[in-house]
């Protein structure tokens, strides 16, 4: 019996550029960010490969097209991305002579939040590419009302895929009991013969993927998953293929590419191929450590940073293609003053590199400062200080809105408001530290 065969993407995050710490210095003029240049070129290249593989059935790709628009942004994906993006298609579709299906859902990059439009719908034309499936956020919300499950049928492939655009609940409190009584539309009934495939964007490390679709529950054959950026297997039968390359520090620890799943249609067996697309990366993203004393004179500091530095000079200068993503982490027993120290140095040290572009293969370069003062209880850290901003940050923003509420005698709910307040501040500070490793 013949095997179907799937091509599982996600997480291009076309138009991503790595904005903080990096050089002006642009690939091409004009057009594209080195890094950016460098996901589309590994885009068109998947699109091209992929197309290419021998009895392929289906290529689902499970959210994050685009890098923007996301959450509050809503700037629409940069010219390049969307040239790319339809070249992508172009390549693929003609290579496949339009007889292989590409299965989209929205992740939480990529779309107008709030709009009844996607970049798909306002950059191309649909009958241009009719073998191409969407579903976005409205599609789920319009299932969830009517009480109907989101499924896409292939009968003569005997496969069948349901749905799972992603959904933030705590964002949409309203549907939550709606969305758990009709979750159980997606259950696959038992017996026809079908393959039953889900594909979701979501994870459940920050409850975006319901339990029922991170579980066997359901009972899928295959569960297709996008949103972690790291290829990797969660179960037997649910796999995240990850993104194509790796867009900060922290991903460079992982593994990313693509999947090519083969499903015995009556033994329901699975045969999984990884593709590590991460190995095309021509530059290397490198973490140092630098160790630092308390009594380390400036100077010394300075030489030892200017020496693992020194690695990344070219005798050809930057090269757009090349140019090295550092961060350096500096690690001991950091006072305040040092603290400073080091920023102060670390920013001229930068702006040193980026003005020396005939010397320096770097593009981006940032720095952490890790302090253990907190563990010697050393009152003057960084940490510590910090520790005491806020030492009870939801009663002392509980008070602060009551004296405000007081001055303009105005008749809010106090808890209410600052239960609100400190939500948004939450996210705020996740969103920080999240930038901070980008």
């Amino acid at each position: 019996m013949k095997m179907v065969r799937i091509v599982q993407m996600a997480d291009t995050h076309l138009g991503y550029r790595a904005r903080r710490g990096t050089i002006s210095k642009w690939a091409i003029q004009n057009y594209s960010r080195p890094y950016e240049q460098e996901l589309y070129d590994t885009f068109l290249k998947v699109m091209e490969d992929v197309s290419k593989i021998k009895d392929l059935d289906f290529l689902v790709h499970c959210g994050d097209m685009f890098h923007h628009p996301f959450l509050y942004n809503s700037y629409p994906p940069p010219e390049p991305a969307r040239r790319t993006f339809k070249e992508g298609l172009e390549i693929f579709f003609r290579n496949t002579n339009n007889q292989v299906p590409l299965i989209y859902i929205e992740g939480n990059h990529g779309i107008f939040r709030g709009y009844e439009y996607t970049p798909f719908e306002s950059h191309i034309k649909e009958q241009e590419f009719p073998n191409l499936h969407y579903f976005k956020e409205r599609n789920l919300i319009t299932a969830i009302k009517e009480k109907k499950p989101l499924e896409l049928d292939f009968p003569t492939k005997k496969t069948r895929f349901y749905l799972f655009p992603y959904f933030e609940f705590k964002g949409f409190e309203i549907y939550q009991q709606q969305y758990d009584n009709w979750i159980e539309t997606q259950r696959p009934p038992k017996g026809d013969g079908y393959l039953n495939i889900a594909i979701a964007h979501g994870s459940a490390g920050d409850d975006t993927l319901h339990n029922k679709v991170n579980s066997d529950d359901l009972g899928y054959d295959y569960v297709a998953l996008g949103h972690e950026h790291g290829l990797k297997m969660l179960s037997k039968n649910h796999f995240y293929s990850g993104s194509l390359l790796p867009l900060n520090f922290k991903e460079v620890l992982e593994k990313q590419g693509y999947l090519i799943v083969d499903i015995n249609p009556k033994t329901k067996s699975l045969n999984i191929e990884k593709v590590f697309t991460d190995e095309l990366l021509q530059r290397t993203f490198t973490i140092i450590t630098i160790k630092v004393y308390p009594n380390q004179s400036s100077i010394d500091l300075r030489n030892k940073i200017i020496n693992e530095l020194d690695c990344y000079v070219n005798d050809n200068g930057f090269d757009s293609k090349t140019a090295a993503r550092l961060k350096i982490n500096f690690s001991g027993e950091i006072t305040f003053e040092k603290n400073w120290q080091i920023n102060e140095m670390m920013s001229s040290i930068r702006r040193d590199c980026f003005s020396e572009t005939e010397k320096y293969n770097i593009l981006q370069l940032l720095w952490k400062i890790l302090d253990i003062s907190e563990d010697l209880e050393d009152d003057i850290s960084a940490g510590r200080i910090q520790d005491y901003i806020l030492e009870k940050p939801d009663a002392e923003f509980k008070t602060f809105v009551n004296e405000k509420l007081n001055e303009e005698q105005s008749n809010f709910d106090v808890d209410k408001l600052a239960q609100i307040g400190m939500r948004a501040l939450k996210k705020a500070l996740r969103n920080i530290e999240r930038e901070k490793e980008v």
